[in-house]
């Protein structure tokens, strides 16, 4: 099951409805476009012949944020206290404040360290339109030593056919602002017959759900190819994780260090103060990076994908069920070029 949302039950619109799921926008319906717009919005991670895979979000490559602000916190929470003795420096007021402080700061770094350390090293979601079927990470709750230490991590399976896809939205922010992040969330059903969510999972943080819920259907739906006309074939960096890597981006802030500096003066200053603050989350980073848990794909879902088509496919792909023609509608716009 996928953690902070509500995936458990039956998936049906009524039930769902009826059970007034915190955070549940919107069923959407295989049947229907779910936008006048289909986009994959840079989540297209590789493209084979027969299948996609969509950047399904990974902790490991930027991660460790949230365990960073509640080390940050304790430690500025113990700077804070020079004696060391709640009872002896505060009054009871006084005392209770730091200690309901002391408690939230705790939990931030525990949080973190729940989420973010031992998580799979790549969550990617592959559908494959000629088998109907859909192959996705799943993660298990328990953690080894209760809310630490790795988890059962593996590549499961599902029939497209059993698959519901919801639009979801969290709040987040500060006092000041509040902004909602949408999330598509997808249900396994356990049967045909049995609509009893059995698994789930997520593709978090999408900014234009509706047009990124149409790419998926459009191409296991209506056959839609998966690169518009023009686009080029995505390929994945290092190591098969695509996407930020903190130390090439270090490695690159080196090489551009004095031209940053004549081009962005303030912004440099600015990351300069802050230094200390991301020396630690640097730390922390590579500790999430160091306990990130490989995903061991089956041989039979790898024989499933094959590989990934290059720029030589395309080129012979006379029908364009890869890529569109430049002449030919545009499915993506719902208009002709």
């Amino acid at each position: 099951m996928v953690l902070g949302f509500n995936t458990s039950g039956i998936s049906t619109d009524d039930a769902r409805q009826e059970n007034l799921v915190a955070g549940l926008i919107e069923r959407y319906d295989k049947r229907l476009p779910g936008s006048g717009e289909a986009s994959h919005q840079g989540r297209l991670s590789e493209v084979y012949r027969d299948a996609i895979e969509l950047n399904g979000g990974s902790l490991v490559s930027a991660g460790g944020w949230v365990t960073t602000i509640g080390l940050l916190g304790a430690l500025l929470n113990i700077w804070l206290e020079p004696s060391g003795s709640f009872a002896r420096d505060y009054q009871i007021a006084g005392f209770l404040g730091v200690l309901f402080t002391v408690l939230i700061i705790g939990s931030i770094f525990f949080i973190g360290i729940y989420f973010e350390m031992f998580s799979p090293s790549e969550m990617p979601i592959y559908f494959d339109r000629l088998r109907r079927k859909v192959y996705y990470v799943h993660q298990g709750q328990r953690k080894r030593f209760l809310l630490f230490g790795p988890t059962t991590v593996e590549a499961r399976t599902a029939d497209w056919s059993l698959v519901d896809c919801e639009l979801h939205a969290k709040m987040g922010g500060s006092t000041t602002s509040f902004r909602r992040t949408f999330h598509l969330v997808f249900l396994v059903r356990a049967s045909t017959t049995d609509p009893t969510i059995v698994d789930s999972f997520v593709l978090p943080s999408v900014e234009f759900p509706g047009a990124m819920w149409e790419y998926i259907r459009g191409y296991m739906e209506a056959g839609m190819p998966p690169l518009k006309a023009g686009e080029v074939s995505p390929t994945k960096g290092p190591k098969g994780i695509k996407g930020f890597d903190m130390v090439e981006a270090l490695k690159q802030r080196r090489r551009d260090y004095w031209r940053d500096w004549k081009e962005f003066p303030w912004t440099q200053l600015w990351q300069h103060l802050t230094l200390p603050l991301f020396v630690v989350f640097f730390i922390v980073n590579r500790f999430v990076v160091w306990t990130a848990q490989t995903v061991t794909w089956p041989k039979e879902i790898e024989d499933a994908l094959g590989a990934p088509i290059t720029e030589a496919d395309l080129a012979v792909n006379t029908r364009h069920t890869l890529r569109v023609a430049a002449t030919d509608e545009d499915p993506y716009e719902g208009r002709r070029r």
